[in-house]
């Protein structure tokens, strides 16, 4: 009989994040509309959801909350008309292509954003979602200054919005047991 593998701590963690890291947490969006408000029915029974900046970061965000029967995506707004086309294309009974963000706000059928474009624009696309009415889910880092990141909390505050920052292998179940090992 062989003796029980010993594994240090340091190793463990490693291991982990190379094997059980993979999944990435599914942000929730639940906008008002979406429930209905005072108990009442929300006036549609799936959370529209759209992607500002489609690379690669921003095409596994969204492929991971596809995965909700509670979501669909309805649009893909980028700068890069090959990027923006192919999410439009994997999702394209119900993705509208946009090459303004602004234009995509507009739109009724979108209920939230996830915003992974490169950080200087955070600040600003967040802000306009929060106005438009868009939950959001902002990629990291939330934004490159403190006055920015006042900015978005005062506008998720003023209209009533919800919002997330990505954090990736930080929201996963995984890391929340890595966490707990090494603090036992």
């Amino acid at each position: 009989m062989s003796q029980p593998k010993q594994i240090s701590r340091r190793s463990f963690i490693r291991q982990m994040a190379t094997t059980g890291a993979v999944g990435i947490a599914i942000p929730y969006f639940v906008p008002a509309n979406a429930l209905g408000q005072k108990g009442k029915p929300g006036a549609n029974d799936k959370i529209g959801l759209g992607l500002i900046g489609c690379g690669g970061m921003g095409r596994g965000n969204l492929k991971n909350c596809a995965n909700s029967p509670d979501v669909v995506v309805t649009g893909a707004c980028d700068i890069w008309k090959t990027r923006r086309d192919a999410v439009v294309a994997q999702y394209q009974s119900t993705a509208k292509p946009y090459d303004d963000y602004r234009e995509m706000l507009e739109a009724k059928d979108i209920d939230a954003v996830i915003i992974a474009t490169p950080p200087h624009w955070h600040c600003r696309m967040a802000v306009d979602a929060c106005r438009a009415g868009k939950d959001i889910y902002l990629q990291k880092p939330m934004t490159l200054h403190v006055g920015e990141s006042l900015a978005v909390r005062n506008a998720v505050r003023r209209h009533q919005r919800i919002s997330q920052i990505g954090t990736q292998i930080h929201a996963s179940e995984n890391y929340r047991r890595v966490v707990e090992f090494i603090r036992s």
